[in-house]
This record gives structure tokens, C-alpha cells and sequence, in this order.
């Protein structure tokens, strides 16, 4: 599918609807339309597939060290394999990148979230639709329910350091994140 710019009054409306705790913060759209990644290659970093345990190639990757579960455990050993360890903050930390796992009740993981280069919030990739940045992690939560299909809350933070990122392919997301930005602004989207 080709990226699908949406004009923002749509887009603010759709995920305020779909993301109550939307309303009412200081939110914007970080990319167009797009069904080719979702939340967990973003938060890799990764806008070129998907990433998910449980389907095979060539519908989404998952590192092979990783086992094969929805859980969250099997996401941080994921993650492991980028350089992420857990920790407990969510704060800004100079020198560290951080993502958040979100999860339903029976620890199913929902959604992930990366935490903005320089502070400013977090980045979520909102299905197939665009991803944002966002104050704080509660404004994309919603109901645990497994049943509920909302990302639930957050039960996870990892981080890395900035230089493990910067091998690891750390400046593919921003250069994304920025080409969007471009061409929204230059489109008056």
C-alpha cells in the first residue's frame, strides 16, 4: 500500500476517538498513513517490515534467538538482541534511548513505544495508521482486558545507550521521522 497522507483535522479526530487519552494533550503526527511496519519495528527502529513472534516470513520478522510468544518476556529478549536491557525509569536519560512495552492483563503484549531522541516524548506507531509523539506513555493506554483490542498499560521499560543504538541502526527511525515531517510541512498536511 502507498503511504496515504490523511489531512490532520481526519487524523486528530480518528486517533482522539480511537485513543481517548489523546484528547486534550499536545500530540502530533510524525508520518503518513502506512501499512509496510507497525509499533514494534518502529520502536526497533525498523520502517521497512513488521515485527511479530508468532507469524512467519515473509509477513514480519523476529530475531531467531528470541522464542516465538507474545509475551513480554519474549519481547525483551527481542529487544535483547538490539541492545535494550530492562530498567525501571521512565524518564529522559541523556545518552540512552528507552522503549516501552505495553500489555493486557494477561501479559500479552499490545503496543510499543520509543522514547523521543531528545527527550520530547514518546513515538508510537499506531497500527497501520501514523505514528505520533506523544507527552506521556498513559495518553495511547486504554482498557487491559484482553478481549478489549486497546494497548492496555505499560508494564515494561527498556533502554540501550546511544552508541549501541547508533550501530544498531538508531538514526533510521529519526531520518524517517524527519523525511514525513518534510513533506508535511512542505504539503500542508
Amino acid at each position: 500500500m502507498p503511504l496515504v497522507f490523511r489531512p490532520t483535522a481526519l487524523v486528530r479526530a480518528d486517533l482522539e476517538a480511537r485513543f481517548p487519552n489523546l484528547a486534550g494533550t499536545k500530540w502530533a503526527i510524525r508520518s503518513p498513513f502506512n501499512d509496510t511496519y507497525q509499533c514494534i519495528a518502529w520502536a526497533a527502529c525498523d520502517t521497512t517490515r513488521k515485527w511479530w513472534p508468532i507469524v512467519h516470513p515473509p509477513e514480519a520478522y523476529w530475531p531467531p534467538t528470541a522464542p516465538m510468544e507474545e509475551t513480554v518476556d519474549s519481547f525483551v529478549q527481542a529487544f535483547a538482541t538490539l541492545g535494550y536491557k530492562p530498567c525501571k525509569d521512565v524518564s529522559f536519560e541523556f545518552g540512552y534511548q528507552k522503549v516501552a512495552i505495553y500489555a493486557d492483563d494477561e501479559m500479552t503484549t499490545t503496543h510499543m513505544a520509543r522514547q523521543h531522541f531528545f527527550g520530547r516524548g514518546w513515538l508510537s506507531k499506531l497500527g497501520n495508521l501514523e505514528d505520533i509523539l506523544h507527552r506521556q506513555l498513559r495518553d495511547v493506554e486504554g482498557d487491559t482486558a484482553p478481549a478489549s483490542q486497546e494497548y492496555g498499560k505499560v508494564v515494561q521499560v527498556l533502554k540501550r545507550s546511544w552508541w549501541v543504538a547508533a550501530r544498531l541502526g538508531l538514526f533510521r527511525g529519526c531520518l524517517a521521522s524527519f523525511k514525513f515531517w518534510f513533506y508535511r510541512v512542505f504539503h500542508n498536511y
